[in-house]
């Protein structure tokens, strides 16, 4: 069955379209074209999300606006066109093959055969109100900023993220997390990652805690709808608990992970699971996830994404559940 994208676009810089062979449309803007890969953002897959279809998998695309094309010889600017495996441009007489030596860039400045070790950077930063249940029931809120910086061999995530919410005078969620990560772009399915999450949990009365891995990772899902990557490491999980009678906690972990995108039509569909036993202590492990559904989306850098997350650790205080739960609604901003 042939996947349909249609967006209304009300600025003429939306306006560009692909075809894929196997039938798939979509609607954005094109932003780039090297070794071989069509780079596109597309509003309706979510802006943060830069779209990299392989120029092979390309039936036709077309570009509302002027572009810089060159197949390693002359550059022309103007819209672009491509068909039946060969592309032109307003800007010149001559077609070009649609191959692997096709450059289509837009800054004058940013020509990828100029900048192919740059790294391009994404920014988010986010509110939301959320309503929580487990340690202590209550209502707060949330903020985060992150960033993401991509070449073609690599990726760099790095963010912080603050909780506060209060149900009377309890403290339901008064937590710190900073994240970073760095994992090799799959060639195929195989890639390699390592990150870090590291922060403080005032209501578990934990002072300071850290996880720290690194392992292999496979991308076992991916098309112009979305991907599902799974990866499987060794980690070491520290604990420092606000409680003087209670020892703190350093174990040697495995780290196992889930991460799933898709697009719906209706909405942006983004779940992340991680799960991190101890090897130390049987039956002693955590997992931390998240999903939610962007439904909200436009051409601006602004969304609404509501979700849900949860925290659950099978050997928690004695004072405490094992499970904590968020419901949140987010507004994003993003912008590059």
């Amino acid at each position: 069955m042939r996947a349909l994208y249609l967006l209304p676009l009300t600025v003429a810089c939306l306006a560009d379209t692909v075809t894929m062979k196997d039938g798939t449309f979509l609607k954005g803007r094109v932003e780039r074209i090297a070794d071989g890969v069509l780079e596109m953002r597309v509003p309706a897959l979510g802006d943060a999300n830069l779209q990299r279809l392989k120029l092979a998998q390309v039936e036709s695309f077309l570009t509302d606006d002027a572009v810089l094309m060159s197949s390693g010889g002359v550059v022309s600017r103007g819209p672009a066109s491509a068909a039946g495996g060969r592309v032109a441009s307003g800007g010149g007489a001559e077609t070009s093959p649609m191959d692997s030596s096709l450059e289509l860039w837009r800054d004058p400045s940013l020509r990828p055969a100029e900048t192919a070790g740059k790294r391009q950077w994404t920014a988010q930063a986010d509110m939301d109100v959320s309503g929580r249940s487990g340690v202590v029931t209550g209502s707060g809120f949330s903020a985060g900023f992150s960033a993401k910086g991509v070449t073609k061999a690599n990726t760099v995530t790095a963010g912080v993220r603050l909780v506060r919410a209060e149900s009377g005078n309890q403290t339901s969620a008064d937590d710190l997390h900073a994240t970073a990560s760095y994992e090799t772009n799959p060639t195929d399915v195989v890639f390699w990652y390592v990150r870090s999450d590291t922060g403080y949990d005032n209501a578990r009365s934990i002072d300071f805690f850290s996880v720290n891995a690194a392992g292999w990772g496979f991308r076992l899902l991916t098309d112009a709808k979305g991907k599902l990557d799974a990866r499987i490491g060794l980690a070491h999980r520290y604990e420092k608990y606000a409680i003087s009678t209670q020892g703190s906690l350093a174990a040697p972990s495995a780290d196992i992970g889930l991460q799933f995108t898709r697009e719906l039509g209706w909405a942006a569909w983004d779940s992340s699971l991680s799960y991190v036993p101890s090897f130390q202590v049987a039956g002693d492990f955590y997992v931390r996830h998240e999903t939610s559904l962007n439904i909200l989306r436009n051409a601006g850098p602004l969304s609404l994404r509501v979700g849900v997350s949860n925290d659950y650790r099978s050997k928690p205080l004695s004072t405490q559940v094992k499970t904590d739960t968020s419901y949140f609604l987010r507004t994003t901003y993003v912008w590059k």
